[in-house]
């Protein structure tokens, strides 16, 4: 048990560092960069902005976007100031979590990423009288301590202090087991190799911690507030300087002189004492940059060496004369009373070129402008060769002399290159030289050099600080796992196939984890019945791999059609949810809608379109007709679940309408459901902001009736907790297990509340996602310190459920290949199944091969029986074999085209060789998907086709995918090539399909060659409605209803939409409201003739009416608001009814007066269409108007 000597309440934010915002008061920002940099920023309305800006731009990685991209993460991360506690019967009664790493990375395994990595860290520290001791502090995982020079590391008080981001260390240099080190604004102290520790002090963002080079009882500190002098023995604490200071360093010979750097407004000041920090002082020169805005230079990294100690060196970052990134290296001969400007070019910043050097940006010849310079920088400088300056931003950079110039040894990019010795991750933090040891710290781990860099290799095993932001792991072999990470590629465990494994065991040879596929990948998914099969993001693979089981040989990407939504932000990513019964069967949310796929996702159709993204997707167990699906419409938009009981045919709304839901309804959800009852559901909120009341009591709900009525269990148990997933057990008495901001809880039907099941857990653990290994009875949780496993609450008798690669078959694909999708502990574990039909008729294998001969439909039955007891599941009709020609894809039994068929050769060609990247080609029979086609890898292929006649309805189209330039293909019928194209492409191929329009002759677009109504026929007229929000991110719940329709922009500036409204002779009303920002908020209306009907913003009340205003006129409309030419007049000596009107008589003698139905009328009658008729015959239309 570690001693806690001091007790505080923590304040924990686990944010990206104390980064400075870029370029503020430059005038040409973005709208959600304005946004995100306001002193309290929306991130709803960032978020929103955000989208819509990159939905008309092409993504470009820069500052900004990295700045979003953490500041984003840090806000799904925050947990406040909040400290799981630690109760007893998490600390004596549950199991022990266990790490299964990353603790390292295979960076030399075939199909490495080119930036491969495995750990965020911010510092390493090595013991000056001690050389193989080192501590170093990670941005998501503690602190960390190795006592063979970084060969192997071990964690420190992660089960006492609820710490992830270690900034700033300093060891004292008489005696390496005391030890300071800071998280965030607390100072701690250990003094007995990591054993207890003490609290010094509560400060603001620790940045830097220097002990006095005489006196190891003096440390001197400096925060966002102040620099700070605190005497160890006194336990006194003294205020040096006010303001937000960077960083301190001591003269190398002379105690006495100090040099530190303050950050003010939009530049950094250099300050100096010669008296021990007593008093300080800013030398003037006309040299140290003094930029004005709206130019700036806010970060500077200042170091010493011995070889010349009276030498100052400042890495300065900011952005002037056109440039930003690197503002300029600057050099001090007289201990900083001036300066000289060595690098780069002639100037400070400016745009970069071959003599004006970025060595800030991403680019390893400094040619690109930008970078993280004010997130990743360091610096350092040869203590034996003070011309050997060091520079970390992006890359790595080496100056030999002294400053003037410099090289990168490697590219941030150049991981894979076996040939490469120099390799360090991208975005470094901290360079250290201790004599001739050389030592990086970055978002991918521990490098080390013992040259001078002249070789670098990874030193960070042990290290469990991986923060992965999807995480997936096998069923059928729980040794598979994949997630994508924060900064580090995704991270790939295939059992024993990769080296640098278990630090725990040390073992480096085997058990170990590949980083493949570039960095900040959200994505981590595997097929329960293949675990060869893992799916991450699409733009490395197209979507998946199939592992290869060596780490020599590459692995084998497959294309998806369409990829699961994924996001930085809790809720609103989607995950690949599986059909029970068939492991190809995979449902995907993409966009707003629900996808299907039948062949492990190459190819999909759309199942239900909500309108909102589509979130978690959950099919029910023993029901798989009935599906689950919770959306997110926008940040801070009212989420739903939804229900369907027809296989996503359609979908009913069942969101809970508690008050305590109601009042925060942004909240996120995520759903799981029982093995043995369809309609037994939980929900879990899982809030991607933090700080609202009413949460803390609506956090998790249950309902027994498929959500017709929820019952609230948020109970007790959770206080302080944020969820972020929500898993069932398999087979239980409802247990259920939730993954937390800070931990895991578990609840089933014998308990009253919530049990903390985090013994061993680091204090601190984010967890990404649960999962099950029912084989082995554990439960596996990604999170942002690596994957960790612990032993499930309770063993339960098993859960069968029978599955198998396809339900469809036919005599070409006869073959099922049945797998064991039970819940069950393989404890003297057994199975029996049966096939009627099938060949053969029973089995006890685990996972048996059937096939089948005959066409009908089968029944399948599994008995499983293990120590703990027995389930049997029987499904009727499970396998159909049907030797249809359209399931058959137009071959016989005998492989060649069937009648009504013809025998093509589809050749594929890719330009560049590396397949098609997604680019998919259809061929649609009927408007059914008949089969498609993409090419994996490679120049070209050919495939033997059937294809339909013309007695079939044959569409071919070619769906783009990544770089579509290069795709080309033909379709060749006895040695002439019958059609070629390229992506995307679209044909009706023998010119027969429907043609699909409005076939109501009355309707106002009435299509006279359409032969199919699609249902667009409008009986009335168009109106183009444009939706306008002045600030960008959509109107924030404000609705425009226009008659029965309901309309609003969801996000972005702009959006048109075209309604029809229906022939009518009252006013329209029009409405606008109900939402905020209310000022942002407009719109116009137009006709079908581009007139402007009416125009407004919020809030309006309004009605128009198109017609004749005219009271003469014979249509005349007195409800009509808005003149269209309609009105139409009687010709002369006639009225609106036809009748001859002779007014040439002159005696006009009225003889009677007469409504239009020939009633006599009073001649009081008001506002009446009367006719005179005179003593000649003649009559006279008059309009009698009485006010």
């Amino acid at each position: 048990m570690k001693k806690i000597l001091i007790t505080l309440l923590f304040p924990i934010f686990i944010l990206s560092q104390n980064e400075y915002k870029y370029d503020i008061n430059s005038s040409n920002l973005p709208n959600w960069v304005k946004e995100m940099y306001k002193e309290n920023p929306n991130p709803g309305k960032v978020e929103a902005l955000y989208k819509e800006f990159y939905k008309k731009k092409d993504f470009n990685k820069n500052k900004h976007t990295q700045y979003y991209k953490r500041w984003i993460r840090s806000i799904n991360r925050d947990i406040g100031k909040y400290k799981r506690p630690v109760s007893k019967i998490n600390e004596y009664d549950s199991p022990q979590w266990y790490c299964l790493g990353p603790f390292d990375f295979d960076r030399l395994a075939s199909s490495s990423s080119y930036a491969a990595g495995a750990a965020h860290v911010y510092t390493v520290e090595q013991s000056i009288n001690n050389p193989n001791v080192l501590y170093a502090g990670g941005a998501t995982c503690g602190l960390w301590k190795s006592i063979n020079k970084g060969l192997q590391w071990v964690s420190l008080f992660e089960t006492d202090l609820p710490i992830n981001e270690v900034y700033s260390i300093e060891i004292d240099y008489l005696n390496s087991n005391i030890v300071y080190f800071s998280s965030l604004g607390i100072l701690y102290k250990t003094t007995d190799d990591g054993e207890n520790y003490e609290i010094i002090e509560e400060l603001s963002f620790i940045k830097d911690l220097v002990l006095h080079p005489e006196n190891n009882n003096i440390l001197f500190v400096c925060d966002e507030s102040g620099l700070f002098k605190i005497d160890i023995s006194e336990n006194n604490i003294e205020t040096l300087l006010n303001g937000d200071f960077l960083e301190i360093e001591f003269h190398p010979t002379n105690s006495n002189i100090i040099y530190v750097v303050k950050s003010s407004s939009n530049k950094t000041i250099f300050l100096k004492s010669i008296d021990g920090g007593n008093n300080f002082t800013t030398p003037e020169n006309e040299v140290w940059p003094n930029p004005s805005s709206p130019d700036e230079q806010k970060r500077t990294e200042i170091a010493v060496s011995l070889d010349s100690p009276d030498n100052v060196y400042a890495l300065t970052t900011g952005s002037v004369n056109g440039g930003s990134g690197l503002y300029g290296i600057y050099v001090s001969n007289d201990m900083g009373e001036s300066w000289e400007f060595r690098c780069c070019g002639q100037q400070p910043g400016g745009e970069p070129n071959e003599e004006n050097q970025n060595l800030m940006g991403w680019s390893h010849e400094g040619l690109d402008d930008g970078g993280q310079y004010y997130y990743d920088l360091a610096f350092a400088v040869d203590p034996n060769n003070s011309n050997r300056i060091h520079v970390g931003g992006v890359n790595h950079w080496i100056s030999e002399d002294g400053g003037y110039t410099f090289t990168c040894p490697s590219k941030w990019s150049w991981a894979d290159d076996p040939e490469n010795q120099k390799y360090v991750h991208a975005d470094i933090h901290d360079i250290k030289y201790y004599n001739n040891d050389l030592w990086i710290a970055c978002d991918g781990g521990i490098f080390y050099s013992e040259n001078q860099g002249n070789k670098i290799e990874q030193r960070m095993f042990g290290v469990a600080g991986t923060d992965f932001w999807g995480f997936g792991s096998g069923f059928s072999d729980g040794g598979v796992m994949i997630g994508g990470t924060y900064h580090n590629a995704t991270l790939l465990k295939d059992n024993d196939t990769y080296i640098q494994g278990d630090s725990l065991n040390g073992t480096a040879e085997s058990g170990g984890w590949a980083s493949i596929c570039g960095g900040d990948n959200y994505r981590g998914f595997v097929n329960f019945g293949d675990s060869k099969k893992v799916y991450l993001d699409d733009w490395c693979s197209g979507g998946g791999y199939t592992l290869s089981n060596d780490r020599n040989t590459p692995l084998e990407g497959f294309s998806m059609q369409v990829v699961s939504n994924a996001s930085y932000t809790i809720g609103e990513s989607s995950n690949l949810e599986f059909d029970p019964r068939c492991y190809n069967i995979i449902y995907i949310g993409n966009g707003d809608i629900l996808y299907k796929s039948d062949n492990n996702g190459y190819s999909s159709v759309p199942l239900y379109d909500f309108g909102e993204n589509v979130a978690s997707i959950e099919v029910a167990w023993s029901n798989p007709n009935i599906l689950y699906v919770s959306t997110y419409n926008s940040y801070w938009g009212d989420k739903h679940i939804w229900k369907s009981e027809d296989g996503g045919g359609s979908f009913i709304n069942i969101t809970p309408t508690f008050p305590g839901i109601q009042n925060d309804a942004w909240i996120p959800y995520d759903i799981t459901i029982s093995d043995f009852d369809p309609n037994n559901i939980w929900i879990a909120r899982c809030p991607n902001s933090t700080s609202y009341d009413s949460y803390s009591s609506s956090k998790v709900y249950h309902s027994n009736n498929g959500g017709q009525n929820w019952q609230n269990i948020t109970g007790s148990g959770l206080n302080g907790e944020n969820i972020t997933n929500i898993e069932y057990h398999r087979g239980s008495n409802n247990g259920i297990y939730l993954g937390t901001r800070t931990g895991v809880f578990y609840k089933d039907d014998s308990m009253d509340s919530w049990m903390s099941y985090n013994n061993g857990l680091p204090l601190s653990t984010f967890s990404t996602q649960l999962m099950f290994d029912y084989k082995t009875n554990k439960l596996k949780n990604g999170t942002n310190r690596s994957v960790w496993e612990v032993d499930l609450y309770d063993t339960f008798p098993p859960s069968a459920q029978i599955s198998a690669d396809k339900l469809i078959i036919n005599c070409l694909d006869n073959t099922v290949y049945f797998i064991d999708h039970s819940a069950m502990k393989d404890e003297l574990a057994n199975w029996q199944w049966s096939f009627p039909g099938g060949t053969p008729s029973s089995s006890t294998s685990q996972n048996p091969i059937v096939t089948y001969e005959e066409p009908g439909s089968y029944d399948v039955s599994l008995i499983i029986e293990n120590a703990y007891g027995s389930d049997t599941q029987i499904i009727p009709g499970l396998i159909t074999m049907t030797n249809n020609p359209i399931s058959m894809e137009g071959f016989d039994c005998d492989g060649n085209c069937q009648e009504s068929f013809l025998n093509m050769t589809l050749i594929a060609e890719d330009s560049y060789g590396d397949g098609w990247n997604g680019n998919i080609l259809n061929i649609l029979v009927d408007g059914e998907s008949f089969t498609n086609y993409t090419m994996n890898s490679g120049y070209s292929e050919e495939i033997n086709l059937c294809i339909p006649n013309e007695t079939y309805c044959v569409e071919i189209f070619v769906e783009e995918g990544g770089w579509p330039e290069e795709v080309s293909w033909e379709l060749v019928e006895n040695g002439e090539t019958i059609l070629n194209g390229n992506s995307p492409y679209n044909i009706d191929l023998y010119s027969n399909c429907p043609i699909y329009g409005c076939t109501n002759s009355d309707a106002i677009n009435f299509n006279p060659n359409a032969d199919t109504d699609d249902g667009s026929c409008c009986i009335g007229s168009f109106y183009t409605i444009l939706m306008e929000d002045s600030y960008g991110d959509g109107w924030n719940g404000n609705t425009l209803i226009i008659g029965d329709q309901e309309l609003e922009l969801e996000e972005g500036s702009e959006e048109e939409v075209i309604i029809c409204l229906p022939i009518n002779e009252e006013c329209f009303n029009v409405t606008c409201g109900g939402g905020d920002w209310q000022s942002e908020v407009s719109f116009t209306i137009y006709n079908m003739n581009g007139d402007v009907i009416i125009t407004g913003g919020a809030p309006f009340n309004d009605c128009f009416l198109e017609g004749c205003t005219d009271e003469l006129a014979c249509n005349y409309n007195i409800n009509a608001t808005i003149e269209n030419g309609s009105c139409e007049y009687p010709e002369d000596g006639y009225d609106c009814e036809d009748i001859y009107l002779n007014e040439n008589y002159n005696s006009k003698i009225i003889i009677n007066k007469c409504d239009i139905l020939g009633r006599n009328v009073n001649i009081k009658a008001k506002n009446q269409l009367l006719f005179y008729i005179y003593d000649d015959g003649s009559v006279q239309k008059k309009k009698k108007i009485i006010y």
